[in-house]
């Protein structure tokens, strides 16, 4: 299957409202960073996150399963000269463990969220993730072929993170034809 993201890294990094949505979860992460961990982001697209995160860390990884996403991603960090690095892997592939890993607009095109959780408990202790607060599908405007959820309640995300400590808020708003608005959700064992 052709990987639709392929085809948008080219241009992805020039829609303001991905640079500001970026910007919202960057600066809800910081506050949290140490500065000597190693870090892992999942659905790390062009670097918008993990990029600007990476300077508040020891080492940042980034995963995504677009090749062009993760060259982008390599390409920036080179020229930025960071410690970071991207490659072409699904979250289910890593078994590598990590202080953090975070992820932002990915968990509505995985499947199945509880085992996302379960991967978690394996490679981390604390993990940020941000995405849509349910909706009612029309965020997509492209179609939703490769979404698996419109978003998540906080219910939902109770549930598929239940067995860790969860801290839920909304830290942003998408707008379009409508407002979306974007949580951010810190778990940790």
């Amino acid at each position: 299957m052709k990987n639709r993201f392929d085809k948008d890294a080219v241009t992805w990094d020039d829609l303001p409202r991905r640079v500001n949505l970026a910007k919202a979860v960057v600066k809800n992460i910081i506050p949290y960073l140490k500065g000597d961990e190693k870090v892992l982001e999942f659905g790390c697209g062009t670097g918008l996150v993990g990029i600007n995160t990476a300077p508040y860390v020891k080492e940042l990884t980034g995963i995504d399963t677009s090749a062009k996403m993760v060259e982008k991603f390599n390409q920036k960090a080179q020229k930025l000269n960071i410690n970071a690095k991207a490659m072409v892997k699904d979250i289910f592939e890593i078994s590598e463990k990590y202080d953090i890993v975070i992820s932002s607009m990915t968990m509505h095109h995985i499947k199945d969220i509880s085992l996302l959780s379960d991967k978690l408990s394996e490679i981390t202790n604390e993990a940020f993730l941000a995405d849509l607060v349910k909706e009612d599908g029309t965020f997509h405007t492209r179609g939703n072929e490769d979404v698996a959820h419109f978003g998540f309640s906080s219910e939902e995300l109770n549930k598929y993170f239940g067995s860790w400590d969860i801290d839920y808020k909304i830290i942003h708003t998408i707008t379009k034809h409508r407002d979306f608005p974007v949580f951010l959700l810190h778990i940790k064992k």
